[in-house]
């Protein structure tokens, strides 16, 4: 029987906050995910990964208790940020454990990659995200779900050569405006060929991934958007024209073996049916994608 590694933890951030009047989509449901996505692996943990990991009675599961509401605005953020790094600061670091967090809206990246490059050498460290849209908006003055990647790199969290996002394919003028003024390196949907290859037959990506290698750590953020909304409609911003759950599953896969230095990741933008609350389950397939996805990361 092969067990989980001990080299992940798990954290639950259930920060439902982060958006504005000028935003389409409305994350608050968001904070709910963390519970549903652990209640629905438990259920699902008779279930090998693809890897044959058979046992997950190992994983370590924390919570980030905040012990106030979503405050949803810039100051109700800041108090969430502080917590967060707080926290993170003040967790054991003995068993160096890589970190998996699930939110949440994806403005806990914002938090969590700034509390996490400390550890890994700050600047020299890289940032991966999976979105359907780039996350670089000006529409409010703190890190809002559709803001947060643009407040890392204005706040010298984050060098712009050090990011790369894939699987774009709803950007805002301003936000493709934002990526070629910092040289972004991104890849629309519409450019992707052969993605259950993707990582070894594109040689830009191949090139890019070398680079990220030697880097001292590399995070990973996946915006459950970046799926076709049929396949993950249970999400703020469902958009036609992403990958399938299984490219979005082999991407991930690919990743993390192209990148030994893979330290964190994130889960982000899931919003749960309510089945979790009750004695009757029912199918939620984002809940059942996220759920495939924390296996092949943690495995």
């Amino acid at each position: 029987m092969r067990m989980a590694k001990r080299d992940w933890i798990i954290i639950k951030v259930p920060y439902g906050g982060g958006f504005c009047s000028l935003n389409l989509a409305k994350p608050k449901n968001t904070r709910k995910a963390p519970e549903a996505l652990q209640k629905e692996f438990m259920r699902q943990r008779i279930f090998m990964a693809d890897n044959d990991v058979s046992s997950w009675d190992n994983v370590v599961w924390h919570k980030i208790n905040f012990r106030f509401g979503r405050q949803n605005n810039a100051s109700g953020w800041a108090r969430i940020h502080e917590a967060l790094l707080s926290y993170l600061k003040d967790l054991d670091w003995q068993y160096d454990a890589n970190m998996l967090f699930l939110g949440g809206s994806n403005s806990i990246t914002a938090s969590t990659y700034a509390g996490t490059i400390s550890k890994f050498g700050y600047r020299p460290a890289g940032l991966i995200v999976l979105d359907a849209h780039p996350d670089c908006c000006f529409k409010a003055s703190w890190p809002i779900h559709s803001d947060w990647l643009r407040w890392l790199i204005e706040n010298n969290y984050l060098l712009s050569e050090n990011l790369l996002i894939i699987g774009l394919r709803q950007i805002e003028k301003k936000e493709k405006e934002f990526l070629d003024r910092h040289i972004i390196k991104y890849y629309k949907m519409s450019s992707m060929k052969d993605i259950e290859h993707f990582a070894m037959n594109d040689i830009s990506v191949f090139h890019a991934l070398e680079r990220f290698r030697k880097l001292s750590a590399v995070y990973l953020s996946i915006d459950i958007d970046v799926a076709s909304g049929a396949y993950a409609p249970g999400t703020g911003c469902p958009s036609p024209g992403g990958f399938t759950d299984r490219e979005l599953i082999s991407l991930v896969k690919q990743l993390k073996s192209a990148l030994p230095n893979l330290r964190a990741a994130d889960i982000v933008e899931i919003n749960p049916l309510r089945w979790w609350q009750k004695k009757i389950l029912r199918y939620d397939q984002t809940v059942d994608l996220g759920v495939k996805l924390i296996k092949e990361i943690i495995s």
